[in-house]
Parts: structure tokens; sequence; C-alpha cells
């Protein structure tokens, strides 16, 4: 059992965390370089790319080696192994979404499913309507392959319905793209809101692209489905993975299920990995049906309520604008200053490696996403160093 202490408006709260472990930064830097890479000074903090600080379910290796068979050495079905078909079925059927296995696509990592997507969006008429802020491989890799975004940004309280409605009576719109949870904010698309969305999708013969890969995350309240709208499952999109809520990110597993045109794109995911790393098959089967795994992200999803809410308190606090997360691991605070001068700065200066909010469209503009998938010590000391670059920044700005 691992016991964390940390300090918070003068106290000494304790964690205890039975199934996951915290890694020291020298392992960390041994294990996981892409985000904490050369890139990170000495005693720097990495708060930016969306890896976890810690150990994933320690019960994956050896289920991995059990199940291993020397068939894997060939290709294998185009759309994944049957076994982890049949166990993304189940999974998204118990949460509402009334699909069959032509329906799902196994994947090696959901950027793989995004790109396929987009490629497929490409092929229709139309713009793409982006809820900003969004996961930025989702617009870029749209726009590498052909398709215009228009943009809508989210407000604290969810999306605005009269500019939306607006934008679709305005533009030739043919998709919206999501993410539910939005990384970067952290925010849960309320029933209403989808219920919403999904009468726009219907009534104007829209399609809908939904990364709900923290869907496992939300504590909040439990998650909604763009895809339990029977009317729009047809027209939806939606993918999801085991990187960041299982903390198996390394393993490049997720699936796909895919409503429209299927025949079309699994094409176009034959011609991207040929048929998926059985690897990615066999981690869906680990992760949806082992009960290690499962405690693991229980226990890891009431971390995440406890650590996005000390991160909210501390910049709420401090009289800096933010989102209220309830879900992930992420907090967006808008600090009103030049967010990728700024992140340049912080790095060079104070260690600490945060993402700009640029890069999730227009509506992140003068944010950063801080990463809070770690120890609450080891956020303290990295929002303290912020703070500081804050104020030196703005005096050098004057």
């Amino acid at each position: 059992m691992n016991i964390e202490y940390y300090k918070q408006s003068n106290y000494i709260r304790i964690f205890f965390m039975k199934n996951m472990k915290l890694l020291s930064v020298p392992e960390l830097r041994e294990r996981c370089p892409l985000k904490w890479g050369n890139n990170i000074p000495k005693n720097g903090i990495s708060l930016g790319v969306a890896d976890i600080d810690f150990e994933g379910p320690i019960g994956v290796i050896d289920y991995l080696k059990g199940n291993l068979k020397e068939s894997f050495n060939f290709y294998q079905n185009q759309s994944g192994l049957k076994s982890a078909i049949n166990t993304a079925e189940k999974y998204l059927n118990n949460k509402g979404i009334n699909c069959n296995q032509e329906n799902i696509q196994v994947i090696d990592g959901t950027m793989m499913g995004i790109y396929i997507s987009m490629k497929w969006a490409s092929r229709i008429n139309g713009d793409i309507l982006s809820l900003g802020p969004i996961y930025d491989p989702i617009w870029r890799h749209a726009e590498d392959n052909g398709n215009k975004i228009r943009w809508l940004g989210l407000k604290e309280d969810g999306i605005d319905e009269e500019k939306l409605l607006n934008i679709i009576e305005e533009q030739k719109i043919k998709m919206i793209t999501i993410c539910n949870p939005v990384n970067p904010t952290g925010y849960s698309f309320r029933e209403e809101e989808l219920k919403f969305l999904a009468d726009v999708i219907y009534d104007n013969e829209l399609f809908v692209f939904s990364d709900e890969l923290y869907e496992p995350l939300c504590f909040g309240s439990e998650h909604i489905s763009m895809g339990s709208f029977d009317k729009i499952r047809d027209r939806s999109i939606l993918l999801y993975g085991f990187s960041k809520a299982y903390g198996l990110a390394g393993y490049r597993s997720g699936f796909m299920h895919i409503g429209p045109d299927i025949e079309n794109i699994k094409y176009i995911s034959s011609q991207q990995m040929v048929s998926p790393s059985p690897i990615s098959s066999l981690i869906i089967n680990y992760a949806l049906n082992e009960v290690d795994a499962k405690k693991w992200v229980t226990e890891f999803r009431e971390h995440c309520k406890n650590i996005t809410e000390f991160a909210f308190n501390y910049f709420n606090n401090s009289g800096f604008k933010l989102q209220k997360p309830d879900s992930n691991f992420f907090v967006f605070p808008d600090l009103k200053i030049d967010d990728i001068a700024f992140t340049e700065f912080l790095l060079k200066n104070y260690g600490v490696q945060v993402v700009p909010g640029s890069t999730f469209g227009p509506d992140g503009k003068n944010h950063i996403r801080i990463n809070c998938g770690t120890s609450e010590k080891r956020l303290e000391d990295a929002f303290e160093r912020i703070m500081k670059a804050i104020d030196e920044f703005n005096n050098v700005k004057k």
C-alpha cells in the first residue's frame, strides 16, 4: 500500500493508494520518455504529455504472457480478434449503445481512429463543426485531410444552442466533433445537451464524431454517450481506448464504434493497419474483463476527483477562471497571457512543462492545460513555480 501525504490549507491529508504505485522521477525518466524526456530539466516537472505518473495495473504482463499465441505471427482478422470484438460489443451494449459486432473496429491506439474518421469525413461535402476547446489531433487530422473547420466555443455551462443552430443554418455542416468528456477542460456533457445535439444531427442529416476516451474517469455523474440515442446511432462514430483511464498508454489499444458507412470506414482502416495488432485486442479483453484492471480504474477515478479538486481550488483561489472538472485529470485555467510564449518561458526558467491552450483551438487562447495525473505533492511544487513564473512573465512584458 502506498501512502501519499500532502498539505492543503494548513492541514495534512493522507491519501491511501491500494492498487496504484506512484513512480519516482528517475523511474519516470526511464519508463516514460515521451513525457519525461531530455527536454525536461534535471529538477523539472512534466505536466504536459497526457501520460500519468503511476504504474498501470500490475496484472497486465502476466495476462499477456498467458494469452499470446504462435498464430499471432500472422495477420489476424481485419476488425480485430473475435474475443475483443465480443468484449467491446458487450461493453457498449451495457452503456446503452445498441450495436452489433460489425460496428466494432479494433485500432492500434485512438490516434489511429481519429485519422481514419477524418479521412472518411473528407469524402463528404461540407464543413466540420468542432465544439472547442478540443483535443488537437481531431481538428489537425481533419484539416490535414482537406476538411474545413468551423468552431463553436463551449460556454462554462456547456453548448451555446442558439449559436450552434445559427452555424448549422448559415454553413454547410456535415459533421460535429466533440470530446466527451472534454480534453482539455474535464467537462462532461449533460444528458439534455446531448439530446439537443442528437436532435440537431438527426434533423439535419449530419454525422457526429465523439472521442469518449476519458469516459471511465467521469466522477461527477454517469457518462452518457452520443451513441446511446438510437435515432443517430447509425450516424455516430465513437472512440474508446485504454491509454489514460487504465494506465496502459504504451500498448496502443482502442476500438471504434462505426455507425455510418461501415464498409468504407473499415476499408480505410485496412489501408492504415492491414489488421490491428493482436496485442491491441488482448488489452481490450484485459482492461474490460479482469478484476485487477477494474479495481485500478476505480481507484484512479477517485484520485482524479481529488486531485482535480485540489488543482481547481488552487487556481480559483488565486483569481484565475477555469472550468471545474467532473472527469479526467486536466485543469485548464485562463491566465489571460500569451499562452504559447508563457509555456516556453515556464519550461526554460522554471522547469515546468504544460501545454499551451491555443493547441486546442481558438477557444483555448490564453489558457494552459495542466496534466494532474501525478501526486498532489508534485503538483503543489509545480503550481508554486507556475505562480512565480506568471508574475515574472508579466513583469518582463511590462
